[in-house]
């Protein structure tokens, strides 16, 4: 039986310049600190009264490179920018693939993994990009997750990380890895197992996710049967949990899986665009469960 599935168009803003700068003025008085003191919401804010004052025929002090940009991007990427943030935090997950792909360019996004070497913790090589290590506090400062599941150890880095980034949030740690092939290594508030992600009905079966205190942050980062990781993760998650898919589209999977669940999880963009549209390593793939 097939199915088709409709991408919604994305919806990019029409409103004039005026009305622009009333939406962008509404979004920095959230903002929970004086957008002068950060650099990118500083110039961001900047952005829609030169644009203005162009318009309106008025002369822009700006050095020639900056006069360029503005000329060639700077409506374009105002209106994309306020247009995402008009689509709110919780996001359907069809409406994000419509605009797809992440600010970041390859390269750019290559070399945030470390150029010399992987970012470590503990001497453990993470894997993870520096926007990806900065997020991971941030999400457990926001969810306050008492379980975090990583589907895919390697050499545990990232798992001895998310218990100590739990302890020091005051969480009492608790992850649990799982690999094929786990590391031999002991680390406090991490549990290890051997498991295949292929057969994840025996290798986190009922009796032992059950009794794992929520919320709960899930993690796959074993790159293998995605649509089966979401079909069994989704028999445990309730309504405040997060399920993350790192380092791969899993587009073809999410497309099944939200078909069949289409109201229960949305792409958080607090995460997401926390560092600008996709620049994580899990884009429009982190999802929380909205509800019950």
């Amino acid at each position: 039986m097939h199915q088709t599935f409709l991408i919604k168009g994305f919806p990019e803003l029409s409103e004039d310049l005026h009305a622009l700068q009333k939406r962008a003025d509404a979004i920095f008085a959230e903002i929970s600190f004086h957008v002068d003191y950060d650099i990118y919401f500083g110039g961001i804010r900047q952005i829609l009264p030169l644009l203005r004052s162009k318009a309106q025929g008025q002369p822009v002090d700006l050095p020639v490179a900056e006069g360029r940009w503005l000329e060639e991007h700077g409506e374009p990427f105002i209106r994309r920018f306020l247009s995402l943030k008009a689509m709110g935090r919780f996001v359907d997950y069809f409406e994000r693939r419509a605009f797809p792909g992440r600010c970041a360019n390859a390269m750019t996004f290559q070399a945030s993994q470390g150029t010399t070497s992987p970012i470590r913790w503990r001497g453990l090589p993470m894997m993870r990009t520096i926007w990806d290590f900065a997020l991971a506090p941030l999400m457990v400062q926001e969810i306050r997750p008492r379980t975090i599941i990583e589907i895919g150890t390697a050499s545990g880095g990232a798992a001895a990380y998310y218990a100590d980034v739990q302890q020091l949030h005051g969480i009492q740690p608790n992850v649990i890895t799982m690999d094929i092939a786990p590391p031999a290594i002991q680390m406090s508030g991490v549990t290890i197992i051997r498991g295949d992600s292929k057969m994840l009905a025996v290798s986190l079966p009922v009796e032992f996710l059950d009794p794992q205190p929520h919320p709960w942050i899930v993690i796959e980062d074993a790159h293998q049967a995605i649509g089966e990781f979401l079909e069994h993760m989704h028999l445990f998650v309730c309504k405040g949990d997060y399920l993350v898919i790192e380092d791969l589209d899993a587009e073809r999977d999410l497309f099944g899986f939200l078909s069949e669940h289409p109201t229960e999880y949305k792409v958080d963009t607090l995460f997401t665009d926390f560092f600008g549209h996709n620049n994580t390593c899990a884009p429009d793939q982190i999802l929380c469960k909205i509800t019950e």
